[in-house]
């Protein structure tokens, strides 16, 4: 639980001048602070997301010597393709986390960079419809991070275009120590620029430093731009939820079992490896287990911002002392929910009941045996 104690006296100020002049507000201007407990803090990105539905795009597959294979999107060159549908929606992994979790009951914070221009103002908007506190959200005059994504024909298929913009501003200039000191659970997302990957370790020592539990969620980004920063950072935290392709990244294994079994050697604690269609596998060293959780049967419409509901519902669980195929239900829940609609957030639900009735009316089939036999 969170110790709200005092930061060191070496701590910057929160409020202190940025080392480049690109900043021209801080911390949610005209927002009265919100000086209550928080259960969550999340750092990272926080973007628009512009949805492109498309059909008449090609695939490409190929296949090298040893038997790999990848796809591709391909466009023959000085051609025009028809979009059948444009939406756009306030989305970032650390934005989905924070507003995911403010469905479900609980007081979470954002800290990251927005432009002070229309997407992100949206953002902000977006934060206060949704209670999230902005105390240390920082404004600069840099565009706000987007994401192109394309929805294809081809199944699972989603291509994502994205720009960082003002998030990779954001440094651990812009946190005010006293705002994380009041959290039970810190979580980082994937912030690439130096100054944001100083910032997530700022916030992670000083939550070590006062028991608050630390999660790390790194997207392929920060593992295939800063591999050797992001296992720093893991080995930080305590909870982790990764993809195959994550792990696969950031371990050199296929073999999930051997993968989960080298963040454990990192530190970790809890960790969950998500796996699409064919569902989770959650490890929990507290109570040596092992779940593998199959998903509720739904219709896959966008899966962007499935990852991020999915760390939501796992911390949900943890920070109520849930027993692990309980965090797992709640896990692979909000994922399923966050699947059925286009746009982040869109699907899920919106209080706790909305949750729990979900998951007691749809089958999650899961199987629990020992982590260490």
């Amino acid at each position: 639980m969170a110790a709200h104690a005092t930061a060191p006296s070496s701590t910057p100020s929160a409020t202190a001048e940025p080392r480049s002049c690109a900043c021209a507000s801080v911390g949610g201007a005209g927002t009265p602070p919100e000086a209550g407990p928080l259960d969550l803090v999340a750092l990272g990105s926080t973007c628009v997301d512009q949805i492109f539905t498309l059909d008449d795009i090609m695939r490409l597959e190929l296949t090298d010597r040893s038997g790999t294979s990848k796809k591709y999107l391909a466009i023959e060159v000085s051609t025009k393709l028809n979009v059948r549908n444009v939406a756009f929606y306030p989305g970032g992994s650390a934005a989905n986390i924070a507003v995911d979790l403010s469905f479900i009951g609980l007081k979470t914070a954002f800290f990251g960079g927005i432009g002070r221009d229309p997407p992100g103002q949206s953002c902000k908007g977006d934060f206060t419809k949704n209670n999230v506190n902005i105390e240390c959200l920082a404004e600069f005059s840099t565009a706000t991070g987007l994401s192109v994504i394309l929805i294809t024909p081809w199944g699972r298929d989603r291509s994502i275009m994205a720009f960082k913009g003002s998030s990779d501003l954001y440094s651990k200039d812009f946190v005010k120590p006293e705002v994380l000191l009041r959290a039970k659970c810190f979580v980082w997302t994937s912030l690439t620029s130096d100054s944001g990957i100083g910032a997530i370790e700022y916030c992670l020592d000083l939550c070590r430093a006062n028991n608050i539990m630390c999660c790390g969620a790194p997207s392929i980004s920060i593992i295939q731009r800063r591999k050797a920063e992001a296992i720093k950072l893991l080995q930080k935290s305590k909870i982790t939820s990764l993809n195959e392709e994550e792990l696969e990244a950031l371990t050199g294994q296929t073999d999930i079992r051997v993968g989960i079994d080298i963040l454990l050697g990192w530190g970790l604690t809890v960790v969950q490896i998500t796996m699409g269609k064919l569902g989770a596998y959650l490890a929990h060293c507290a109570s040596n287990k092992l779940v593998r959780t199959k998903p509720p049967p739904v219709t896959v419409t966008d899966t962007t911002g499935a990852g991020d509901a999915s760390m939501a519902g796992l911390i949900y669980g943890l920070l109520n002392n849930k027993e692990p195929h309980i965090c797992a239900q709640y896990a692979a829940a909000m994922s399923a929910m966050e699947i059925e609609t286009v746009g982040c957030r869109k699907g899920l639900p919106n209080s706790l009941a909305e949750l729990e009735a979900f998951i007691a009316s749809r089958p999650i089939v899961q199987e629990i045996t020992p982590l260490n036999p």
